[in-house]
């Protein structure tokens, strides 16, 4: 049975497969329109189906001029190029951030299987984020390791 949730999956990753750039910006209502929902369906589809763990980066802004920007990790770039203005992100959708700062060990190995990170690449990696860990007091460690990794993913520098 061809569900809703299935419906507006599908319809995102078919825009994220034709966008060279392999990040999409949308609008919650917008889509929420297209598909005759309510705004929530469509951040629950964001929520479940597109997590790190699943190969994704989110970062969404609700309101007025909100957005959903869905980036595949390891994508050229993942954000809008430089002379375009950017909307800074309020919070990221679902618990991605959250994933990504408790849970980094685990991520890092998810984006090893799925092939983003080399082998070489991963213990690198974990050789900078354990001197990271080992020099940064407080809860900054977190945010850095992400702001890093993130960069890195959408720079295309180690890929």
């Amino acid at each position: 049975m061809w569900s809703l949730v299935s419906e507006i999956e599908s319809y995102i990753k078919s825009l994220l497969r034709e966008n060279p750039r392999g990040w999409i910006e949308l609008s919650r209502k917008e889509l929420a329109e297209h598909f005759d929902c309510v705004p929530s369906q469509v951040t629950y589809v964001v929520n479940t189906r597109f997590s790190v763990h699943q190969g994704y980066y989110v970062e969404s802004r609700r309101g007025g001029s909100g957005y959903i920007r869905i980036c595949r990790l390891g994508a050229q770039r993942c954000q809008p190029e430089k002379d375009v203005p950017q909307k800074q992100p309020e919070n990221r959708t679902g618990d991605d951030r959250e994933i990504m700062v408790k849970d980094f060990p685990s991520v890092m190995f998810s984006l090893t299987q799925r092939g983003i990170l080399t082998d070489r690449e991963f213990t690198l990696l974990n050789a900078v984020f354990r001197a990271l860990e080992a020099n940064v007091q407080g809860g900054e460690c977190g945010d850095l390791r992400l702001r890093i990794l993130k960069e890195i993913l959408s720079s295309g520098g180690l890929f």
